[in-house]
């Protein structure tokens, strides 16, 4: 696994269940809004006005990838109030219910640029939201992506229906709790795709090692709860699926020599964080990685409409016009 400070707390990648089930829980706390302010609310004077952004992208520290996404987030998201979690950005027509590759393209070169100095083998996408940009990430790096499926969770139901490396956690939209489950059968078989290049190259060595190297893919960050239990169930399901391949390679060819396998979570790609929750802080304790970002949001103000972003200042939505 991942070398960490013997001082920092453990991950544990068994599944623990709330109830002795197979189903881990995560809670995502609710969040207030977040600003210069308790409400969100900031001066007027103190806010980017949306025509004047170009100018001040000039120069400024982001990549020309979070510059283009930056205005398009501006063009079509707006701040809001979620249900289940408090303020957030609403950027659907960016990123979810439509894909944009006017805005977000070139960020998605530079993720996967990302993605393949790290090596990556397989991507892992939370749930239909992400599956968009986690697609784009896919394409344009060349590395597979296996979605984790969500489903509505009900309380007292035999978890034991429920795939290896399942998990609960609280929707964000206020639609009560959910289970993220991997696609099993595809994740088995990107593994094996993976896996069948490395035994043929080890074909003379006397133990055998292998590697599957994941990264997790989602349209943001926010305090890195849900990232945790995306890398949590990867490794879970990531080693189980390098058993099953072990197991049929020994079946078909009586090999029996030892194998070691070694399954990570090294990195994740994701369009928007929240820095103010500090959720880089959080991935890094848990599983020693810093994610990539394309924006890092370090406030959301709802009056007026505004980000604040890591490295220009604080932006204001653009306002509709006839």
């Amino acid at each position: 696994m991942i070398d960490q400070d013997p001082t920092l707390p453990v991950p544990c990648y068994q599944p623990i269940g709330e109830d002795g089930s197979l189903l881990r829980r995560y809670e995502r706390p609710y969040e207030v809004g977040q600003g210069t302010e308790a409400d969100g609310a900031i001066a007027a004077g103190e806010v980017i006005p949306f025509e004047s952004l170009p100018e001040r992208l000039v120069g400024s520290a982001l990549t020309a990838g979070a510059q283009t996404m930056l205005m398009g987030l501006l063009r079509l998201g707006r701040s809001a109030i979620f249900p289940g979690g408090g303020v957030g950005i609403e950027y659907g027509g960016l990123l979810k219910t439509a894909a944009r590759p006017d805005h977000v393209g070139r960020h998605v070169r530079e993720a996967a640029v990302h993605l393949r100095s790290q090596r990556v083998d397989l991507l892992v996408v939370p749930g239909m939201s992400g599956y968009p940009v986690g697609s784009m990430y896919s394409i344009v790096s060349g590395i597979p992506a296996v979605l984790l499926k969500k489903q509505k969770h009900i309380p007292g139901s035999d978890a034991t229906r429920y795939p290896t490396g399942s998990f609960v956690i609280p929707s964000y939209t206020g639609d009560g709790d959910v289970v993220m489950s991997a696609d099993l059968p595809a994740l088995q078989d990107v593994v094996d795709c993976v896996l069948a290049p490395q035994m043929s190259a080890q074909a003379d060595a006397e133990m055998v090692r292998l590697t599957v190297r994941v990264a997790g893919a989602d349209d943001i960050i926010d305090k890195a709860t849900m990232s945790q239990a995306v890398s949590e169930s990867a490794l879970i399901v990531g080693e189980a699926a390098v058993e099953r391949f072990v197991a049929r390679y020994r079946f078909h060819t009586g090999d029996t020599r030892p194998v070691e396998q070694d399954v990570q979570v090294v990195t994740w790609v994701t369009p928007l964080i929240k820095g103010y929750n500090r959720p880089q802080e959080h991935l890094n304790r848990w599983f020693g990685i810093s994610p990539f970002a394309g924006l890092n949001v370090t406030s959301v103000h709802l009056d007026p409409p505004a980000l604040g972003i890591d490295g220009l200042g604080v932006a204001a939505f653009a306002i509709d016009t006839p």
